[in-house]
């Protein structure tokens, strides 16, 4: 019966799509989607959210009751061990049933930890991280872990991965967020990370198997990470940061906000230095976060312990070897850097990193218990270092900050080319006032045209059978950084020039 439900939940969740408001106040109204998937909406009455225009389209929408697709998930997650949780699951996080827009599935590898009781807290960053954000990102966590939380991040580049290594290391639980399937390993070169983090607590997605990292997912997972937590803690981000996503979302839903301070002019303090002028907390050490909580998690959470094992530990060197050893990378402009110091860092020889003794707090972590396909895929990653040790040094090109590219998508080099693209290419438009060119795709302009100037919309109410809600959620955030629309509470969004953005005439 338990198994024949998963059915249903998943047949909604891919119904109205990742990050739906509606999904879920169908869910909080009748509790059970099999019910939702009998009755077709058909008794379903208004109210302040269900209008008449929004319950039409839940009717036409919910006349779709094939579970096929729903079939090939769950014969996908049995063949690839993932197991699922879903909100009527005693599994299921209790911090997540408290946002508006909750997942409905969660696609799980590893095993969960035991999220209730537990403070939990989300570190984010830069891919493009610095030596200070290493060792920043690296501290905080395993400060945190010592003190008796749990640490959530996105296994990105640079700061999120540097993140969930100091809670590994530390001896602690991690929990990452993926963009993707939990069965796609992205970036690839964090194998060895993903296989830890699966050992010692899980790596969740709310994407089917198979999923493939597409930009517009990221915003939209973004929520999961900051939703799951008591709290965020940014650690350096610029002013176009998808971290600065999680901050907003983080707020939205009463969580408290930490940033750490940077030096000022450098572009990694941007965001942590906005949020702090803002009123987000400052934080400077991890009892800086855990002296916030500790009250609220006593049988748990210890600031005292925290502090006396955070004594006398070298982080910068343990941050900077727990980099090689595992490839974390970071983003350098157009390229990535794996198993180095930092961006702009000294490179480290993996071979020696190897060589060093690993941290005394790290003995408890038994490389024995790996399940059989993580310790095949570590020994290939060993034997590939053993050959070629001088690929852990090259400059590798890379895609991976696909997020990063929406919000900062690069002008041709050649000025005459482009201006010849703007005339003569059908996926060029004329932006309107401050909206830049080269900011908006074809998604966003028509996002930014279904908006009337100044009434508040909800990014279900955008959607259609051409665009998802993944996709409105990703535009509606690109139109926000480009000073578009504004987000107000209760998830709303509003436009706020009255002008349109005209195509071109070609289209």
């Amino acid at each position: 019966m338990a198994d024949d439900n998963k059915l249903y939940w998943i047949w909604l969740a891919e119904l109205f799509g990742q990050g739906s408001v509606t999904a879920s106040r169908l869910i909080q109204k009748y509790k059970d989607p099999r019910i939702i998937y009998e009755n077709q909406g058909s008794d379903l009455e208004k109210d302040d959210f269900f209008n008449d225009k929004r319950i039409e389209d839940i009717k036409s929408r919910l006349q779709n009751n094939s579970l096929e697709k729903a079939k090939d998930v769950i014969a996908q997650c049995e063949k690839s061990k993932i197991f699922l949780l879903t909100p009527d699951m005693a599994e299921y996080p209790a911090k997540l049933k408290t946002n508006r827009d909750f997942p409905l599935v969660l696609y799980c590898k590893g095993k969960m930890p035991n999220c209730s009781g537990y403070f939990m807290t989300t570190i984010v960053g830069t891919r493009s991280m610095t030596d200070y954000g290493r060792r920043i990102a690296y501290t905080l966590a395993a400060g945190i872990v010592f003190g008796g939380g749990i640490i959530v991040s996105g296994m990105a580049l640079g700061s999120d991965s540097m993140a969930l290594i100091g809670a590994l290391e530390a001896g602690g639980k991690a929990i990452a967020v993926l963009g993707s399937g939990v069965d796609v390993i992205y970036p690839r070169e964090h194998k060895e990370l993903y296989y830890k983090i699966i050992n010692n607590g899980a790596v969740i997605s709310e994407y089917p198997p198979g999923t493939p990292p597409a930009g517009k997912n990221f915003p939209v997972r973004n929520r999961i990470m900051s939703g799951l937590s008591d709290a965020t803690v940014v650690v350096e981000a610029d002013m176009k940061s998808g971290s600065l996503i999680t901050a907003r979302y983080c707020l939205e839903q009463g969580r408290k906000l930490f940033a750490v301070p940077g030096k000022v002019g450098e572009r990694g303090a941007e965001g942590p230095n906005s949020l702090i002028r803002e009123g987000a907390l400052p934080v400077i050490t991890p009892e800086d976060v855990i002296c916030e909580f500790e009250h609220d998690y006593r049988r748990t959470l210890s600031l005292d312990r925290a502090h006396a094992m955070l004594r006398n530990i070298d982080f910068e060197n343990l941050s900077q070897d727990a980099m090689s050893r595992t490839r974390i990378g970071v983003s350098g402009g157009s390229r990535n850097y794996y198993g180095m110091g930092s961006y702009g860092g000294r490179i480290r020889d993996y071979e020696a990193a190897h060589s060093k003794e690993q941290p005394a707090y790290n003995r408890n972590i038994n490389e024995d218990n790996r399940p059989k396909e993580s310790k095949q895929e570590i020994d290939n990653i060993n034997k590939d270092k053993k050959t070629e040790p001088v690929s852990f040094k090259k400059i590798i090109t890379s895609s991976s900050d696909i997020v990063s590219s929406f919000l900062t998508k690069k002008k041709e080099n050649n000025n005459t080319k482009k201006q010849e693209q703007i005339v003569n290419s059908e996926k060029n438009f004329i932006p309107a006032k401050k909206i830049e060119l080269d900011m908006l795709d074809e998604n966003e302009i028509k996002v930014y045209n279904r908006m009337k100037p100044n009434v508040p919309v909800l990014p279900d109410e955008l959607a259609d059978e051409n665009l998802n809600v993944a996709d409105i959620m990703s535009a509606l955030t690109i139109l926000e950084m480009a000073g578009a629309v504004e987000s107000g509470g209760g998830g709303y969004y509003m436009r706020t020039s009255p002008d349109d953005i005209m195509q071109s005439q070609n289209d």
